[in-house]
């Protein structure tokens, strides 16, 4: 009897040309989806909406925003495994949400109206995790396993750098609304194009006829939680977005409520924040990849991870100052640096099913989508609690701290990866 091949023979042969290509379409997704989350939405909420319900409406836009991430992406990740265009599985997800993504940046850009800023926000969000769809499935369908670690952690890098660029590209557009959104986007357009040009992609198996009505849709969904192993890495992965959520929603009103800097001053200080996370996540995504390659181990690096983005956060929540609030952000950063450096490498190594590869993995981005929606619908809450002024931002940042050390905890029953 033949032995069938494995995964490893059965991968395409890529350059480490491919892995910098992939990589920087993915920093190309984040750079323009990030951008928004991190300070330019929040500006024209600023400029449309009352300075007293400035906080509201922004936590009702990402709410709506970040569920219509949470159906799209597994959706468009199950339809990505089944698509049999001449362009392959992944190529027309990544450039039908490309025009998709284009079209609600146009909005945001343009809106009058807080409705018609939250109608362009939920077009970002489909666009985006549909590109997303096809993205990160490139990792387990094609990346060599002994080469998985180390870019997982370039991959986990992408995000951090999205924010940074982003923030640091708006000190030069914020002054045109139109700008602040298609400037960011333009690095998404080019790296987006030059991985479909190389991408080796191939269409689903003919044989392939899975049905996807609606209640097969929703099974196919929830299948992945049957399986032990991933329903925990969702759980932790979950936890620990939940609290980066509240750093990057909500970092521009500590500064301005919390601190009491003025606007101009805390946009400044921001570009500093993200410069810092930039730096922080880098190095130790780097590091973290290789490391996590050359041990074979992801668990313990992912608690350690967790924790010190804990450490960060109630570092933020105790800052009386500027200074104090940037070493917390820089504690959260190399947390979530070495987080990302391994936690993809983990999913990569424990996916149920390798032929619903972009489904599933679709599925586990819930558990970054899902935190978008919660944290600023539970933000007025905490706030409330935390202070009768409804202003006392240091409750926010508690309670992400509680959120990651849950989080850390969270990865302990997984038993496919060490």
């Amino acid at each position: 009897m033949t032995a069938s091949p494995s995964p490893e023979t059965t991968r395409p042969t890529v350059s480490l040309g491919f892995v910098a290509v992939y990589v920087l379409a993915q920093f190309g997704i984040w750079v323009a989806l990030l951008t928004p989350v991190v300070m330019t939405l929040a500006l024209r909420v600023g400029e449309i909406a009352s300075e007293a319900e400035k906080g509201r409406w922004l936590g009702i836009i990402l709410a709506i925003g970040g569920f219509v991430a949470l159906v799209a992406t597994p959706i468009c990740g199950a339809l990505s495994d089944r698509t049999r265009s001449r362009l392959g599985r992944r190529r027309p997800w990544l450039l039908g949400g490309l025009v998709v993504a284009g079209a609600g940046l146009l909005l945001l850009g343009l809106a009058p109206k807080l409705l018609l800023l939250g109608l362009g926000w939920i077009i970002c969000q489909a666009g985006f995790n549909a590109m997303q769809a096809g993205c990160l499935p490139i990792l387990p369908d094609i990346i060599p396993v002994r080469w998985q670690g180390r870019v997982a952690g370039m991959l986990g890098m992408t995000s951090t750098m999205g924010s940074f660029a982003g923030s640091w590209i708006t000190q030069y557009t914020q002054g045109s609304s139109l700008l602040m959104f298609l400037a960011p986007f333009a690095i998404t357009i080019v790296s987006i194009i030059i991985l479909c040009l190389i991408l080796p992609d191939r269409p689903a198996a003919s044989s392939d006829d899975r049905r996807l009505g609606p209640i097969a849709m929703l099974r196919a969904i929830g299948a992945p939680f049957r399986d032990w192993d991933f329903s925990w890495a969702f759980g932790s992965r979950f936890l620990i977005m939940m609290a980066w959520s509240f750093l990057l929603t909500y970092q521009l009103f500590f500064l301005t409520d919390q601190l009491s800097l003025a606007k101009a001053d805390a946009t400044q200080v921001m570009v500093k924040s993200m410069a810092i996370i930039a730096t922080a996540t880098i190095a130790i995504s780097l590091v973290g990849g290789f490391i996590t390659d050359w041990t074979g181990r992801r668990k313990p690096l992912v608690f350690l991870a967790a924790a010190l983005e804990g450490a960060g956060f109630l570092t933020i929540a105790l800052a009386p100052s500027v200074p104090q609030f940037l070493v917390g952000v820089a504690m959260a950063g190399i947390g979530k640096g070495l987080y990302f450096a391994v936690d993809l490498a983990l999913l990569a190594a424990i996916l149920p099913r390798p032929e619903d590869s972009a489904k599933d993995m679709g599925v586990f981005q819930i558990a970054n989508s899902l935190p978008q929606s919660l944290a600023p619908a539970i933000a007025p809450i905490i706030l409330v609690i935390g202070s009768t002024s409804g202003k006392d931002y240091a409750a926010i940042y508690l309670t992400g701290m509680i959120f990651a050390l849950l989080g850390a905890f969270a990865i302990c029953p997984v038993r496919r990866s060490r």
